[in-house]
């Protein structure tokens, strides 16, 4: 591994973009994972260069597809806002890992609550036209849980959204409205672990949005929640 971060850095500091990407495109997975998490490094310790590291990632995954290693890369909306114009080729947002999760799933699973990216990635839909943002949001993994399924009953945010958040995500919940029964179990239980001993309440975030999410009364949702 540290061969091709060295390969990479001489590229780089040759302004090398052609056989960058010749060597990029011969790496594993694994390989190319590890580069483009040293890019994004690369990029936040250098405003000069952050730009022009991005448009070197860009390059990469637009000659390459997104590694299913690299899936879990994008974990917050910085790394998501590095990579997102890479990220409109080979259908990047679809790509799973071996558990059947895409770079949504990890996203909304380890987004913190001052530094969510509903609103951005409501932007990408309306103004990028990005149809496999579409189909990502709708994607089970083996947990048969989807994006904003994570979102709800894994993200330790327990808090109400602010409300541009909040009315971006109700926007991307209408592009997701059909919810098989193993779907809709799944939530339910992985929600019902979430919350442990404690017992659920109508007044509680994570009830309104997951009631919102199936379509449901919230006091239905309660009642499968403490039984």
């Amino acid at each position: 591994m540290q061969s091709a971060i060295e390969q990479l850095n001489s590229r780089l500091q040759h302004h090398q973009l052609k056989e960058l990407i010749a060597d990029y495109q011969s790496l594993s997975g694994v390989l190319q994972a590890a580069q483009l998490q040293h890019i994004y490094q690369l990029a936040c310790s250098s405003e000069v260069k952050y730009l022009f590291l991005q448009n070197v990632a860009a390059h990469l995954l637009e000659a390459s597809p997104l590694p299913s290693e690299a899936v879990a890369l994008i974990d917050d909306i910085d790394k998501l806002s590095f990579f997102t114009p890479g990220l409109k080729f080979q259908n990047a947002f679809c790509i799973t890992d071996n558990q059947g999760n895409t770079l949504l799933h990890h996203l909304f699973t380890q987004c913190q609550a001052n530094n969510l990216p509903f609103n951005y990635l409501r932007s990408l839909m309306l103004f990028e036209r990005n149809e496999s943002l579409g189909v990502a949001l709708k994607t089970l993994n083996k947990q048969q849980l989807t994006p904003i399924g994570c979102f709800i009953a894994l993200n330790s945010t327990t808090q109400m959204l602010a409300k541009h958040e909040f009315s971006a995500l109700l926007a991307m919940m209408e592009v997701d409205q059909s919810h098989s029964p193993s779907a809709v179990s799944a939530l339910v239980n992985t929600l019902k672990q979430f919350y442990g001993a404690n017992q659920a309440t109508s007044s509680d975030s994570k009830v309104l949005l997951c009631a919102a999410y199936l379509q449901v009364p919230t006091a239905q949702l309660l009642n499968a929640l403490n039984q």
